[in-house]
């Protein structure tokens, strides 16, 4: 029925940190692009674990050290599945890139750790890698290098966040602005003299009309919290935090264009944007008593589920909307499950990648699309322990955004 079998083995490669190079970070993991000569290697990332700088842990014995190393290979391993097994079974496999798993040293990650520091974005150097990790993932990189002279290869990543409005019966009354505003424009609304036309709504990008991609691609252009980057042979135009330098992106106008066309007419947002929706029946609202009865009862524990429980819950979700596209009775632990794979579809990355930027360089020109490709990333495992946390941060926004636009008529509408 599954392959939670299917293995990762660990590779030993080079370590030499003059080879790998800073490309970016998020919150958990930070990014180095191998830039040395081993074919192995070539157009392959770095992807390494964070922790906070404060972080500091006891000493452990050699036996409690080869305890610890075991327990976080296993977790990588699931972690990799995760990605390839159950959210690519979802989305699409063409759409998960390759990944390969290395072994690393503490000896090469401090290294790497001097090597970046001042490449990094200030706000991010409150943590730094975390050296103890003795495994790696490595996955394939979205940003390739064109082989054409004067061509460029231009990778557009996007962060596109929530695709509908939420309609379960569980929202409370007092919580109802979460059904007309969607969560990622109440987030910026609730910031006094926000301007209304130039504020990203992620129900344009998912829309698939390609009036209202163009405008959410506009604003996040001019928008400042990295939600569109642009990399040009594999550099960054702009930095975390600043908004995006048009200006450095070779024919911007036409590759606006060329990323609205493919964003509203390529399969993968629309099935991002239904599974999203289907996977998160209930809202927070309604798995979060869920969540304390499972809890109680012992069906359920803060520690993530194993990779099979993942997979049956694919199984389950799947088999249900063969039969019918309409809401079923479901297990609460299976609510739950389901609730967490479309929370990691909600934080999901997209890279879409020209490999021959301006197009007119291919020996095929015509009016249709230029060679692309597209992929999904940061499709990780969110932890099952947060959902309090979800519920606490749903209801502290709509109340900072009603305290800050509490004239009903003056309260922003969304549309999907």
């Amino acid at each position: 029925m599954n392959n939670a079998d299917d293995s990762f083995s660990v590779e030993a490669i080079p370590l030499d940190s003059l080879d790998w190079t800073y490309s970016g970070e998020g919150n958990a993991n930070i990014l180095f692009a191998y830039t040395g000569t081993d074919p192995r290697l070539r157009g392959w990332m770095l992807r390494l674990l964070k922790c906070s700088c404060a972080d500091n842990r006891p000493p452990v014995s050699v036996e409690q050290k080869h305890i610890l190393e075991q327990a976080n290979a296993k977790w990588l391993q699931e972690r990799m599945l995760y990605t390839t097994k159950v959210v690519g079974s979802l989305i699409g496999d063409k759409y998960i890139l390759p990944q390969r798993q290395a072994a690393v040293t503490s000896t090469f990650l401090c290294q790497l750790n001097a090597a970046s520091e001042h490449h990094r974005p200030k706000y991010r150097l409150d943590k730094q890698i975390d050296v103890d990790q003795t495994t790696a993932i490595m996955t394939l990189n979205g940003h390739q290098v064109s082989p054409v002279q004067d061509a460029h290869s231009v990778t557009v990543e996007i962060k596109p966040k929530w695709g509908f409005l939420p309609t379960s019966h569980f929202i409370a009354e007092d919580m109802a602005a979460s059904k007309r505003v969607c969560h990622f424009c109440m987030k910026q609304h609730s910031q006094a003299d926000v301007d209304q036309d130039g504020v990203f709504c992620s129900l344009d990008l998912f829309s698939g009309d390609q009036a209202r991609v163009s405008h959410a691609v506009d604003c996040l252009a001019l928008s400042k919290d990295c939600k569109l980057r642009i990399f040009v042979d594999g550099h960054p135009i702009s930095s975390d935090h600043n908004a995006l330098d048009t200006s450095k992106v070779p024919e911007w106008n036409r590759l606006k264009e060329t990323v609205v066309e493919i964003v509203a007419t390529d399969k993968l947002f629309g099935r991002l944007k239904h599974l999203q929706r289907q996977l998160d029946q209930f809202d927070i609202e309604g798995i979060f008593p869920m969540f304390q009865r499972a809890l109680a009862e012992g069906r359920i524990s803060t520690l993530d589920p194993p990779i099979d429980e993942w997979l049956l819950a694919v199984s389950e979700f799947n088999g249900r909307f063969a039969k019918s596209d309409t809401v079923e009775a479901v297990d609460e632990k299976q609510a739950i499950l389901e609730f967490m794979i479309s929370t990691t579809l909600k934080d999901v990355s997209v890279l879409i990648n020209m490999k021959q930027w301006p197009p007119s360089l291919q020996k095929s020109c015509s009016q249709a699309l230029p060679e692309y490709s597209i992929a999904v990333i940061d499709a990780d495992v969110k932890h099952i322990a947060k959902i309090p946390k979800y519920l606490q941060k749903k209801q502290k926004l709509v109340a900072s955004y009603l305290q800050n636009n509490p004239d009903p008529s003056k309260q922003r509408q969304c549309r999907e």
